[in-house]
């Protein structure tokens, strides 16, 4: 093989034409050449030129939709592309090319053209031993890959890494096969090891059990999922042996199937609790710096956080959120996460410039990323929890570029605004802005402080800045504010943020800076303020003893003797500083020796707040934390900022229910089917009752206890506390949360709420979530088979598209079908799952007719991913069927289809010719060759165009032509054209007027994929100079019919004239084209010097068949110019005219007449239309009588006199 493309290669290259000096010469562009790659459309960055007649593409274009590899080095300029085992390596300027290190000579260099190298497709796709066709009639290069055999994979190893007792114990390794680059993807097949000796290709094959991995040039290691399948379709479990299989596939549908591995065995660990999810997880754009710090988070922490370490950030690509899961997200490296550590009941902040997503690609603007938050578990005991998905969401950048903050300083002694100094880098671009805003943010705030959070800051919260044109160093005044509203005061930690304010038509458009380093101004900058202030309830007795206060130290302590802790009502916490503080009575504070360590404090049952209020139930907090300067600092205090809000409260007896799960046990359609089990609360004591809450799947992340203390008591089922773990079904006439009736095919999650009783009346506890649950029938639904997509329109949408598939086996559980249309791409991932997940708006709906089915999608349909379908998109085609019981079933997907525009195809060989001497459309005969493709052909139209205007006649306006002849499809096509024919103008076909004639083949009658053939040789219609004219018979009188005819333009040639009688309907009797054929019986008229001749037909005279003239027929007579001499062979026969022998005629008599005569009544002429054998008399009944005008179509000019 190697040899054979080394050839190919070499005899492209001497054949190659170059690029001209003149690139101009480039006569067509992308929009005109299509390069199809094994049927998918190749796009280039660098549209295909046409130069010479040879299609030309940008080499890296081409070599990396052959799976080639090809690099630029701009120093040498040279080009060098690998695939596989062979290299090429291509010098621009050069006349020689290295194929392995073979050095070829070209009679062309390589030449760039707009920067990019050009050359032939034969040379690049030849050159990889690809099959390349040109159709030059539609500019189309279609390359075929070989798609030699496949190798299969040289083994297979299984083994188990964990004790989940389902698919994700499993992990498959296995070398990949060389070559790689004919390998579609992998498939790994896991097998019951029963099964496993007679396991073979055919059977690989066929089932739709396997997990697919796309070749990426390395060794392959996968743990599978929990839900796959072994070939039966059966879940992977636990107590069941399994061996694992690969199988090859190739790109053009070969296959190969590994050997078999070891065997593994599933085993199943104890199952654990979860600790708590977090919710109300919410992402923004909250900058413009085309990094993670664009990307703002926030959630709402777990309702229990004593078994959370900490939480992980995840972010993930859009594409890839519906395999991430808690197993995925364990097995992400740490860099691609961030950590964010337990404080405050929100947590909120922006990810840093390097944070990375879980492919550990930087994040940038431009990709749909959604986000997942991880509870980490700090025991064994409880596993990790993954939060429930984020919305989507899609960086990305502002019109106005934001500000960057360089350094804050304490600058000064005024313990307000003027101690602090901020210096930022102006905007690269000052035009679309008109002034900056400095924002000062408490350290604890800073986090969760967006540009929308900015924009809604009121005037008197922020220092205006002027723009300078100059980098800004600002100093903030006496009166300065945070955007609390809280004076600039010592003690606090803040950060600072500067917004660049946009104008004129970028007005709104506001550019958010990061935040600064945190900041704490004092005093004299001699003490240092402690830190991470936290609080928390710990206890129930309904004072200070209940509320636990931690803080980091400060950073040294050599300069304070200790510190104090302030209780302020959240009211006054915006407002209280260092002054404050340093006046509050010490009654009303609690003293902290310093330890050289962080301090954990829980208060006396007799501390107060600053204002001397004992501590209590129901008032919200926060808390600062005073640092007491000591020695030569004493008087010199710094003040922390302060804790989160904390309301004490009397909850802490009230536990939760843990460890709910869920089970679908019946088939009633309803709460009947749903059994809710859960572990019952540690102590029960101060519990009246629990509470079974039935939320659905997209609701339970944001459902908390808030909410379910408000759900209506019709809304939930209770249960009473019976000292041990519960098991409850739910009664038929049980409702979610929302008030819906419960039912199959809908997604549940189940919390249980712990109800306080007596003194903990109120005080009520949620449990977490159980795994979602669908119920369903336990009917088993059929799927649709053999579904088949076709292209059938030309309307470049979705009515182009047909689909059409076998009913299911068994359609009476059945209520419909749902055609869903999924772009090629993401087919192989689409299941059952994400079918039924569909909205209505985005599938067809099919009901069930008891028979197969065809349907044609609406103009409006639209794929699953809620495009618009259209051409040049690959797809393929499901079927769902959507059981009555809620239960489905997916078909398996067509094969794929891409709709595009068809046309139709022209006639060759457009030929006329002057066949008669009627003056009229009888005498052009036409012929063509048909279509060479007929299958979007509706008809032909063959039109008559006089020749002056055959120049500018196009495709568009032939369609819109109302006179033309029709012709059938089907075969090749030659006949004379009816004699009233007309041309293109309405006008009839005649002698000496010049014609062209064009076939336009028919693809829609609106013209839509119609072609034009090209025109015919010019032809002019003409009479012969020796054809007799004005043939008339008379009435029969006495016996006698006189025949009359006007003498030939030019009788010079002519010998004499023949008069014949044929009997009407004879089919034997055809123009004579020598005098050898003209038979024997006949008139003879001899030429004289006259204007016409005239004879008779008497009684006893023969017809041209030598039998006697019947009274009871009808005859036609024709008169036969006999040239002289050698002419005679070219003797003309004239035109037609009619005569009868019966002169009465009642509808009666019509047995007597068979096919086609012409009879008379009082002087109409009329025919015999009844289809009867030639001379079979017919039964009355069987004719029908038309007069000579009605009959007009048939009996045409053959009814003169």
């Amino acid at each position: 093989m190697k040899k054979i493309w080394l050839t190919l290669l070499a005899a492209v290259m001497i054949f190659t034409v170059a690029f001209g000096a003149n690139q101009g010469q480039a006569a067509a562009a992308a929009s005109q050449i299509s390069i199809y790659i094994d049927g998918q459309k190749l796009y280039s960055p660098q549209a295909p030129i046409m130069v010479k007649g040879r299609a030309m593409l940008p080499m890296r274009a081409i070599f990396e939709a052959l799976d080639a590899t090809i690099d630029w080095n701009a120093k040498t300029k040279t080009v060098t592309a690998k695939r596989d085992q062979t290299t090429i390596v291509l010098k621009i300027g050069s006349k020689s090319a290295i194929v392995n290190n073979r050095t070829l000579s070209l009679d062309v260099p390589g030449q760039i053209y707009k920067g990019s190298t050009m050359v032939p497709v034969r040379f690049v796709s030849e050159a990889l031993g690809e099959k390349v066709d040109w159709n030059a009639s539609n500019k189309t290069v279609t390359i075929t890959t070989s798609g030699g055999p496949v190798n299969s994979v040289a083994y297979v190893s299984a083994r188990t890494i964990s004790k989940n007792g389902d698919g994700r114990d499993v992990e498959v390794s296995f070398p990949k096969v060389s070559p790689e680059s004919g390998v579609s993807e992998y498939r790994v097949l896991m097998v019951k090891s029963g099964n496993a000796y007679n396991f073979n290709l055919a059977q690989a094959l066929s089932t739709s059990s396997y997990t697919s991995i796309r070749p990426d040039g390395d060794d392959v290691s996968i743990t599978l999922s929990s839900q796959t399948r072994d070939v039966n379709g059966d879940l992977l479990r636990s107590g069941q042996s399994y061996a694992a299989f690969v199988l090859t596939v190739g790109k053009r549908g070969n296959s190969a199937l590994s050997g078999v591995s070891q065997t593994i065995t599933l085993s199943q660990a104890p199952t654990l609790p979860s600790v708590g999810a977090v919710s109300n997880l919410k992402v923004s754009d909250a900058s413009d710096y085309g990094d993670g710090r664009d990307l703002s988070v926030s959630f709402t922490k777990a309702q229990t956080e004593n078994n959370i370490t900490n939480y992980r950030i995840y972010v993930v690509k859009t594409k890839d959120k519906n395999s991430f899961d808690l197993a995925a997200a364990n097995k992400v490296s740490s860099s691609n996460f961030t950590v964010v550590n337990k404080a405050g009941t929100t947590l909120s902040g922006n990810l840093s410039s390097s944070a990375r997503d879980t492919s550990g690609e930087l994040i940038r603007n431009g990709v749909p990323y959604t986000v997942f938050v991880m509870s980490v578990s700090n025991t064994g005991s409880y596993t990790s929890q993954l939060s429930a998905a984020s919305s989507s969401i899609t960086l990305a950048a502002n019109a106005v570029s934001a500000p960057v903050i360089t350094r804050v300083d304490d600058i000064s002694n005024y313990g307000d605004g003027r101690d602090l100094r901020v210096n930022f880098n102006r905007v690269s671009d000052e035009s679309r802005i008109g002034s900056y805003r400095i924002f000062v943010v408490k350290d604890s705030k800073a986090g969760s402080f967006s540009l929308s959070a900015a924009n809604n800051v009121p005037s008197s919260y922020y220092t205006q800045v002027g723009k300078t044109g100059y980098n800004i160093s600002q100093v903030l005044s006496s009166g300065a504010r945070d955007v609390d509203g809280s004076l600039i005061a010592n003690g606090v930690v803040y950060r600072v943020f500067v917004m660049a304010v946009g104008t004129g038509s970028y007005s709104g458009s506001n550019a958010l800076s990061s935040a600064s380093s945190s900041i704490v101004l004092y005093g004299n900058g001699n003490v240092d303020a402690a830190s991470n202030v936290n609080v928390s309830d710990i206890s129930d007795y309904g004072d200070g003893r209940d509320l636990r206060v931690t803080f980091n130290r400060a950073s040294d302590e050599s300069r304070i003797s200790g510190y104090r802790i302030m209780v302020v009502k959240s009211n006054q916490a915006g407002s209280f500083n260092l002054s404050w503080a340093n006046s509050v009575s010490s009654s009303n504070y609690t003293t902290v020796d310093k330890t050289g360590y962080n301090i954990t404090k829980v208060l006396s049952s007799g501390a107060r707040d600053v204002d001397g209020d004992y501590i209590r139930n129901g008032t919200s907090y926060r808390v600062f934390v005073l640092s007491i300067g000591s020695g030569g600092y004493y008087g010199s205090n710094a003040l922390s900022s302060y804790s989160p809000a904390i309301t004490l409260g009397s909850n802490g007896y009230v536990g939760s229910a843990s460890n709910v799960s869920v089970s679908d046990v019946s088939d009633y359609g309803d709460g009947r089917d749903l059994l809710v089990n859960f572990k019952r609360a540690d102590d029960e004591r101060y519990i009246s009752q629990y509470r079974i809450l039935v939320v659905k799947n997209g609701d339970a992340g944001r459902f908390d206890l808030n909410d379910a203390n408000a759900v209506r008591s019709s809304n939930y089922t209770a249960v009473t506390p019976n000292g041990a773990n519960i098991s409850k079904a739910l009664a038929s006439g049980a409702r979610d949360v929302d008030g819906d009736a419960i039912r199959n095919g809908v997604a549940y999650r189940v919390f249980i709420l712990s109800v306080g009783t007596g003194s903990y009346a109120g005080t009520n506890a949620l449990s977490s979530y159980s795994p979602s649950i669908t119920l369903s029938g336990n009917v088993k639904v059929d799927p649709a088979t053999s579904v088949k997509a076709a292209d059938i329109g030309d309307n470049g949408d979705a009515s182009d598209l047909q689909v059409t598939f076998n009913r299911a086996k068994d359609e009476s559980s059945i209520k419909g079908y749902r055609i869903l249309v999924v772009q090629e791409s993401q087919a192989q991932f689409f299941d059952l799952s994400d079918a039924e997940k569909v909205p209505s708006s985005l599938y067809t709906p099919v009901s069930t007719t008891g028979s197969n089915l065809s349907v044609k999608l609406n103009t409006g349909a639209r794929s699953v991913d809620n495009n618009v379908i259209k051409n040049d998109v690959s797809y393929k085609v499901f079927v769902l069927s959507v059981g009555a019981n809620g239960t489905n079933a997916l078909s398996e997907p067509s094969a794929p289809i891409t709709l595009s525009t068809k046309s139709a195809s022209p006639v060759t060989d457009v030929s006329v010719s002057d066949v008669g001497d009627n003056n009229n459309g009888s005498d052009l005969e036409v012929s063509f060759t048909k279509a060479a493709d007929e299958r979007n052909l509706y008809e032909y139209r063959i039109l008559v165009v006089p020749a002056d205007k055959a120049k500018v006649l196009n495709v568009a306006e032939a369609s819109d032509i109302n006179y033309f002849t029709k012709a059938s499809k089907g075969s090749n096509y030659k006949h004379a054209l009816s004699s009233d024919a007309k041309d293109i103008n309405g006008e009839f076909i005649a002698n000496g007027v010049s014609y062209r004639v064009f076939v336009l083949s028919v693809m829609s009658p609106d013209g839509k994929g119609n072609v034009l053939s090209t025109p015919s040789d010019e032809i002019k219609l003409q009479s012969n100079p020796t054809l007799v004219t004005r043939v008339t018979a008379s009435e029969l009188k006495d016996e006698e019919v006189k025949v009359t005819f006007a003498k030939a333009a030019d009788e010079s040639t002519i010998d004499y004239y023949k008069v014949f009688a044929v009997p009407v309907g004879s089919t034997t009797f055809m123009t004579a084209k020598s005098v050898k054929e003209v038979p024997d019986s006949f008139k003879k008229v001899d030429k004289a010097n006259k204007g016409s001749y005239e004879t008779a037909f008497e009684k006893g005279d023969k017809d041209i068949y030598g039998q006697e003239l019947n009274t009871n027929a009808s005859y036609l007579v024709y008169v036969l110019s006999v040239l002289k001499g050698e002419q005679a062979s070219k003797s003309v026969l004239s035109s037609e005219t009619g005569f009868m022998f019966v002169t009465a005629f009642d509808e009666k008599d019509t047995k007597g007449y068979t096919k086609n005569q012409l009879v008379s009544d009082q002087g109409s002429i009329y025919q015999v239309l009844k289809d009867s054998p030639q001379g079979t008399p017919g039964k009355s009944d069987d004719y029908k009588l038309l007069k000579k005008a009605e009959a007009k179509a048939t009996v045409s000019s053959k009814t003169k006199g």
